[in-house]
Order: C-alpha cells, then sequence, then structure tokens
C-alpha cells in the first residue's frame, strides 16, 4: 500500500529512492569512460559486451524505477539486482584480468557490486537482505581469490572485500533509521491531532454544558418569575459564552480579577437560591483572565448541579487567601441529598468543567459528600507569590 503523499513516511522513502538512484548514476558516470578501453583489452570480448550491457542497463534501469516511483526498489527488483551482479562477478573472472580488478574501471564489477549491495535499502526484511548481502559477498570473494598470489595481496583483497562488508550493511542500517523516523514523525503528527480533536471536543462540551442545564432549568414550568429572570440572566450570559467560542475568539486580557469580587458577582447571580457568600478573606487575590473566566464557569457548573439535584436548603460559597499568602481556596458547600463522589460517576459538569479545566492552571480540585448529608467541592489554588500577585 503507498504511503500518503505529503505524509513524513513518504518524504523518508524519497529520500532513500534518491540516494539509491543518484547513487548508482555516479557509478554509471564513472564506468562509462572506461568502457571501449576493456573492450579493447579482454581476451572475450563478446562475454566483456555482454556484461558491461548488463551492467549499464541494470543501472538505469533500477534508478530510473527508483527515482520514477519516489521509493527503494522491493524485494523482486533486488533479487534480480543481485543476480546480475553475482553474474558480472563470475563472467569477470574470465573478461578483467587479475591485475585490473584492483584500482581501474576497467574491473568495474568490485564497484558495481557495492553499488548493489547500497541499493538493497529496499529490502526491509533482516532475513532477505542477509541472504542477499552474503551471495554478493560470497561472489566477489570468488572473484578476488585469483588476485591473492601471495601474501603481499592479501591485504588489498581482504580491504576491498571489508569495504564492501562495512558500507553495505551501513547503508541498510542507515536507510532503515531514516524510515522509522518518518514513521515516528507521522504518529507524533497523527496524536497531536487526536489531542488537537479530543481538546475542541472537551471545549465544545465546556461551552454548551452550563447552557443546556438552563434551557432545562428555563422549561420548567413550576418556577416562580424571580427564578426565571434570574436564570435568564445566566442563560444571556452563557449564549454570550457559547458565541465567542463559535467565533473563535481569544480570551480578553484585561486586567486581573479579584478574586472575592468574582465571587459575590457569581452570588448575585444566584440571589434566588438559598445562598451565603463569604469572600471577605479573599480580598485582594488577583487572578489572570483565563483563569477567572474557567473558574467562574466553575462556580455556575456547581450552583446549577445544586439547583438541578441536592435539594438543599442552605448552600455556602466560601473564599479565602491561604495564611502563607501563597494560593487561594474556594469551596461550594450545601447541605443537600448528597451523593457517593466515586469519580467514574461524575458528570461533564463536574468532570470537565470544574475538576479538568481548572487544572490546566493548576487548580485541584477535591469533592466530599455523603448521601443525606450535602456536598462540599473545594477548589485550592498554590502558588509563588510575586508583589502581591499570582504568578
Amino acid at each position: 500500500m503507498p504511503e500518503p503523499i505529503g505524509s513524513t513516511r513518504f518524504e523518508a522513502q524519497r529520500l532513500v529512492a534518491y540516494f539509491v538512484g543518484g547513487f548508482r548514476l555516479a557509478t554509471l558516470i564513472q564506468m562509462v569512460p572506461s568502457a571501449p578501453l576493456a573492450l579493447s583489452r579482454t581476451e572475450h570480448p563478446l562475454l566483456a559486451a555482454v556484461s558491461w550491457t548488463a551492467a549499464l542497463g541494470m543501472l538505469i534501469g533500477v534508478a530510473a524505477v527508483a527515482i520514477a516511483r519516489r521509493k527503494a526498489p522491493g524485494p523482486r527488483i533486488a533479487v534480480l539486482d543481485v543476480a546480475v551482479s553475482v553474474g558480472l562477478l563470475v563472467a569477470g573472472l574470465w573478461t578483467v584480468p587479475p591485475a585490473l580488478r584492483f584500482g581501474t574501471w576497467e574491473g568495474f564489477q568490485m564497484a558495481y557490486t557495492l553499488c548493489i549491495a547500497c541499493s538493497l535499502a529496499g529490502v526491509r526484511s533482516p532475513k532477505m537482505y542477509t541472504a542477499l548481502f552474503v551471495a554478493l559477498a560470497a561472489a566477489e570473494s570468488v572473484y578476488l581469490a585469483p588476485t591473492v598470489q601471495n601474501t603481499a595481496g592479501v591485504p588489498t583483497a581482504v580491504g576491498n572485500l571489508l569495504t564492501l562488508l562495512a558500507l553495505g550493511p551501513f547503508t541498510w542500517i542507515c536507510a532503515g533509521v531514516i524510515l522509522r523516523l518518518g514513521d515516528k514523525a507521522d504518529e507524533a503528527r497523527d496524536y497531536a491531532a487526536r489531542i488537537a480533536r479530543e481538546e475542541e471536543e472537551r471545549r465544545a462540551k465546556l461551552a454548551v454544558h452550563n447552557g443546556t442545564a438552563l434551557l432545562r432549568l428555563l422549561s420548567d414550568e413550576s418556577a416562580d418569575e424571580t427564578t426565571r429572570k434570574r436564570l435568564r440572566v445566566q442563560a444571556e450570559a452563557e449564549a454570550n459564552r457559547m458565541r465567542a467560542y463559535l467565533r473563535g475568539a481569544p480570551r480578553a486580557d484585561d486586567e486581573r480579577t479579584d478574586l472575592a469580587a468574582l465571587v459575590a458577582s457569581i452570588g448575585e447571580e444566584h440571589s434566588d437560591m438559598p445562598l451565603t457568600v463569604v469572600a471577605d478573606l479573599a480580598i485582594g487575590v488577583r487572578l489572570e483572565p483565563g483563569l477567572a473566566a474557567d473558574l467562574a464557569a466553575a462556580l455556575r457548573s456547581l450552583l446549577l448541579n445544586v439547583r438541578q439535584h441536592a435539594k438543599a436548603e442552605q448552600v455556602v460559597v466560601h473564599a479565602e487567601e491561604s495564611a502563607d499568602g501563597a494560593g487561594w481556596a474556594v469551596t461550594v458547600h450545601d447541605d443537600g441529598i448528597g451523593f457517593e463522589p466515586a469519580p467514574e460517576t461524575y458528570g461533564v459538569g463536574l468532570r470537565q468543567v470544574v475538576i479538568d479545566q481548572l487544572s490546566t492552571f493548576g487548580v485541584t480540585t477535591e469533592v466530599t459528600s455523603m448521601p443525606g448529608l450535602g456536598t462540599m467541592v473545594t477548589m485550592v489554588a498554590r502558588y509563588s507569590k510575586t508583589h502581591g500577585e499570582e504568578s
């Protein structure tokens, strides 16, 4: 299955293909000038002509396929490539004198074999690669054997063989690393896209949760006019928040909000409830705009839950700065019916609007509840003090 165009894996494959094609064309360019001389010196001109024609044809053909497909040749072409190379090494036993097998392009077989070994990047099966490479190495050993007339010729022959044994696997490993990097980059891109989708879904839920709850409350015909008036005010605020979300409007970057003032304003919005707000101990605590907006949404969500489910006779919202001045706490406590506070049972409001969203600012949330004894939600922030403001 071809890789999608534009993926990093596709680009990695194209890079490897261009390397293979370029290597083969470079070998071709170096071989061609020596062809006439090689044909004129050999004792077997017909076999030499066939060898040169086969070598040049394979170099051009496989390079063209790699560049056109933008992918290194696969196993089938690799097997053909190695078979031709082995055949050329065997033919070279007759067409190339031992003295010309080192340091000349008349005996092109050594350089050609190295080129083929470095062209096996498209064979990603270790077993198949090993078999093909061993065949090349064995054929080259046979080709080099006649050049060793005495011990003085051993180092040169071994050195040439080691060049093949080192550069071939090194090229194959490097190609594998490049392809794996392409895979990892695509995986990272897919992961980032998935996280972005999940974050967008979460933001959508946050944007509509409180508004949906308010609509359900407004549809309750048993609510008195005062309560409905307060709910309409809250619904208008939520509608503005949803419109801002749909427009993609950035959060306001205005001055920091006083925690006590924020808690008091949320209390005013819910003044039809049996609600007591105690925020004097939070005067002077300044919240950054993003945190202020999310804390307000969290408090609205908690009070909506109390209104809908708690059946409370008394609700207290308490805010204070910590004794050491390095944080603050806001508590919402009701004397309603309570529940079993198992995290897996939390709804969207408590789990995402309160706990998850506030955690992005380092605010921890603790839920304490017991059936028949009410519920208490405590939101706590700790921060470094810098000129009396949150860092």
